[in-house]
């Protein structure tokens, strides 16, 4: 399997490959869907790469919300269909990331109002799931773009771990 630094470059250097791939396949004057993709797609590869269920590149990367990761990497075997599948594996860890900020989020908001700061969780949780919704209803073509940039960022880093690991089994 390559490092951490060989996926992030192969991240980085597939994304910028893909600009002139787009304006050759997609020449229209709307740069938005290509900025949406490659957005979604490095902060897949770097961000919430397959390797956070190890001590890896990724998992540092997160500095202080590193805690976020640790029941992930805690529970997740390395190298299973939930870290390393194809579509399964992105989403699985957006969901995932999106559930830990909605426990962080709820944690804060918690303790907030243990020093006795009066807020209203349940209203602060309401309006941050009605404004994500809204807005994923409002741009759902922009929705669309960010996940098949999440998700093609995963996919580059399983392809990578399965042609290395040819690769060995064939020398």
């Amino acid at each position: 399997m390559p490092s951490g630094k060989v996926h992030d470059k192969i991240t980085l250097i597939t994304a910028a490959a893909a600009v002139p791939v787009w304006y050759l396949y997609c020449p229209s004057a709307d740069v938005t869907p290509l900025i949406l993709t490659l957005g979604s797609y490095i902060f897949s590869g770097l961000w919430l790469s397959d390797d956070l269920d190890t001590q890896s590149v990724a998992y540092k990367r997160w500095g202080v919300l590193r805690f976020l990761w640790w029941p992930y990497k805690t529970l997740v075997p390395h190298r299973s269909w939930v870290s390393h599948g194809i579509a399964v594996g992105p989403l699985i860890r957006v969901a995932y990331f999106l559930f830990m900020l909605w426990a962080t989020v709820r944690c804060v908001l918690w303790l907030l109002v243990r020093k006795g700061i009066p807020v209203d969780r349940n209203a602060v949780m309401t309006d941050i799931w009605s404004h994500t919704l809204s807005w994923t209803f409002t741009h759902p073509t922009w929705t669309l773009w960010i996940v098949v940039g999440l998700i093609l960022g995963g996919v580059a880093h399983s392809v990578a771990d399965t042609i290395v690991s040819f690769l060995k089994k064939i020398w």
